[in-house]
């Protein structure tokens, strides 16, 4: 009886409809951490000089995202989860964190190893600098191994030295402590109701106790790099949030209370951008956290007018290709700076003779980093624009690339492997 309640709770969990407003938020923080990145090659003053903390929106969905699996499972038990089960448990949330993961970081890196010196012409940090040349890519490639291992932030990878891909530290972090929630909310779920909360409260004060900016992730902090302690925090809240959505999904809200919770949605929604859009890095970005939690509580509930409006499906196709931006876009800015160059002397050359390469070039005037006197520009509206669009067509090719790969090649050699197995085991058969 008991095992077939559980079976009716796990098929109402999978009626409930899809919320795709979480897509949409993931694939608007994943746009401002590439914008937030992009003007490091950009003069002053920038749009999102402290846009790192949309960072803390994936920490927080991912510790709801995991209490869901986590929910969904043991609604199907009937038994309480050995020390064992909670393990493998725990070594599965990493695999299935690192499978999609890895793919897309080799990619990545070659792409900043091997094809970036042939693209980037002056461009580093701030301005001019020198041109990357091959042999010294291929130097730094082979001491990647922080890369390669996800030790990027950890104590264990901590050098002062730069990394090509410097998103890397969020995923070391997400994988360390999600390995570490998904085992302790495995074994302690009720628990995990208490102590959740409490070590969101205890991590984020112990912060900004010993941090001066508030979104460092390479500042040590003791034992521990402040990725980590991001880590722990961030995705405690997000546990947290789950808990107050698990009481009150099943709430029947009245009108009012639903004009309320809009009100709330967007009030979190102005404050987060008010804090965020021309705001330098400092003590008070904490207060970012809050309101990253009511948004992402508001687009699972869906019960807000905002939430609602945003749940289409577009928004999930988009939030496909979001983990290959995060991945990628860093070393795309000087891409796109080298190709706008090489628009703007093409259209240069033929602006005397053709009225519409003039107009293209005047169009394209403000974008790029370095005017005629070579001063650093701010970041325009079109920079952002053009620069957003070369991050999703690189993501999607690199997606479309990894598909064919697991089409044409992984596929036909599993199914090679599994029928010289089955032969293997006819002809034991056989024999026998």
């Amino acid at each position: 009886m008991t095992g077939s309640l559980a079976v009716q709770q796990d098929v109402l969990i999978k009626k409930r409809p899809k919320v795709l407003t979480v897509e949409f938020w993931r694939f608007l923080f994943t746009a401002l951490v590439c914008i937030y990145h992009g003007e490091f090659y950009f003069g002053e003053p920038k749009l999102l000089p402290s846009g790192e903390s949309a960072v803390e929106f994936f920490f927080v969905l991912s510790g709801v995202l995991l209490m869901i699996s986590v929910s969904r499972d043991l609604a199907r038990r009937t038994e309480p989860v050995t020390p064992e089960e909670a393990r493998q448990k725990a070594v599965e949330y990493v695999k299935k964190k690192i499978l999609p993961i890895y793919p897309v970081l080799l990619i990545a890196l070659i792409l900043h190893f091997f094809v970036y010196p042939f693209t980037v012409q002056r461009y580093t940090f701030g301005g001019w600098g020198f041109k990357p040349t091959f042999l010294g890519q291929l130097k730094a490639f082979m001491n990647s191994e922080w890369e390669f291992l996800f030790l990027v932030g950890t104590p264990f990878g901590y050098n002062e030295n730069t990394t090509p891909i410097v998103p890397m530290w969020f995923l070391t972090g997400l994988l360390i402590v999600g390995y570490i929630y998904t085992y302790a909310a495995y074994r302690h779920y009720s628990f995990m109701k208490f102590l959740a909360p409490l070590l969101g409260v205890l991590g984020l004060t112990y912060f900004t106790l010993n941090s001066t900016f508030i979104l460092d992730f390479y500042l040590k902090m003791g034992p521990f790099p402040a990725g980590i302690v991001r880590a722990f925090t961030s995705m405690a809240f997000g546990m947290t949030i789950f808990f107050i959505y698990d009481r009150l999904k099943d709430v029947k809200f009245s009108t009012v209370g639903r004009i309320l919770l809009s009100l709330l949605e967007l009030y979190a929604i102005y404050r987060f951008f008010a804090l965020t859009v021309r705001q330098d890095i400092g003590i008070d970005n904490f207060r970012r956290t809050v309101y990253i939690m009511i948004i992402v509580l508001m687009a699972f509930l869906n019960m807000t007018l905002f939430s609602r409006l945003l749940n289409r499906r577009i928004w999930h196709h988009l939030g496909k290709i979001t983990l290959t931006m995060y991945l990628v876009h860093f070393g795309l800015v000087p891409v796109y700076l080298r190709l706008i160059d090489i628009w703007k002397a093409k259209l240069g050359a033929k602006a005397y003779f053709s009225p519409p390469a003039k107009k293209m070039l005047e169009f394209l005037s403000d974008t790029g980093n370095i005017d005629r006197q070579f001063r650093l520009q701010p970041m325009s509206v079109k920079d952002i624009i053009f620069y957003l669009i070369l991050v999703m067509a690189a993501a999607v090719l690199i997606q479309l690339l990894i598909f064919a790969v697991k089409r044409f090649a992984v596929r036909p050699l599993r199914q090679y492997a599994e029928r010289r197995r089955l032969a293997k085991e006819a002809e034991t058969e056989a024999s026998v």
